[in-house]
């Protein structure tokens, strides 16, 4: 798991989209390994409004169709992104005066044919380039063993943590000019800016190596700027100074209740 790229993202989305990205993905595993993945994307009123003005600026003066930054038809066709076998089943828009986006539903009769992105920018079109694809080791997945006690089993894209190669200073030296550079205002903007992605199973868990257990709910993966900038200082040294290793990212961790990354593999997850 590239942690360090999706949080870079993050800072470029939080700059082009003018303040909040909020994606809360969560599946739920029944007791047969069947189960739903619920989405949840957001974006900030400011950006939507903002997009409007320009498509209508540009918009041919004869034509009637209304700007909408999200469509039904490409939220129907995203259940292809987490599985050839996943089917869309509902979705409802989301408007009000801060954001705009969607809750969308989507059905799995086997967890082992879904896989999960964690990639925030992937959701806004925003991921790789058009031809481009996404590597197999960036995705969860997961296995399942059905039984009395049944066991999710999730492998977790790999951490790439930092190395000390001449490319790595120079990134450090570039990152730490633009600290200074981008000031207060940017860690301004980067408040409510939130990535969570969990596992919801269907009965209490017996037993878990997972680091973050809430019942029987399962966080794989979670950013939310808002509490890791409470800190500024110590965000500010994780943005650049990379941990070199396992102790290390688990000493980071500590430090921010807003940032959860789940250091097992595999994770291994018994539920009754």
């Amino acid at each position: 798991m590239k942690i360090f790229k999706i949080v870079f993202i993050y800072a470029l989305l939080t700059l082009l989209l003018v303040g909040c990205l909020q994606v809360e993905t969560t599946i739920n595993v029944e007791k047969d390994g069947s189960g739903t993945i619920n989405e949840k994307v957001l974006l900030s009123r400011t950006f939507v409004n903002m997009m409007k003005e320009f498509a209508q600026a540009f918009q041919d003066s004869a034509s009637t169709e209304e700007f909408a930054f999200f469509k039904e038809d490409e939220i129907k066709a995203d259940a292809k992104d987490y599985g050839e076998e996943v089917k869309y089943v509902s979705h409802e828009f989301i408007s009000n005066d801060n954001w705009e986006g969607f809750e969308v539903v989507y059905s799995f009769n086997d967890v082992e044919k879904i896989k999960i992105q964690p990639d925030p920018g992937s959701k806004v079109g925003m991921g790789d380039e058009e031809g481009e694809t996404t590597a197999d080791e960036e995705y969860f997945f997961f296995k399942f063993n059905k039984g009395d006690v049944s066991e999710l089993i999730i492998d977790r894209p790999p951490i790439e943590l930092n190395s000390e190669s001449e490319e790595n200073k120079d990134t450090l030296e570039t990152s730490e000019q633009n600290d200074e550079e981008m000031g207060e205002e940017f860690l301004k903007m980067m408040d409510g800016m939130k990535i969570n992605i969990a596992v919801q199973v269907d009965g209490p868990i017996a037993s878990t190596n997972a680091s973050y257990v809430d019942g029987s709910k399962v966080t794989l993966f979670q950013m939310d700027f808002g509490d890791m900038m409470k800190d500024k200082e110590s965000f500010k040294e994780f943005k650049n100074k990379e941990p070199k290793n396992i102790e290390e990212m688990k000493e980071f961790l500590e430090k921010f209740p807003g940032m959860k990354i789940e250091i097992e593999k595999p994770i291994s997850v018994k539920f009754k």
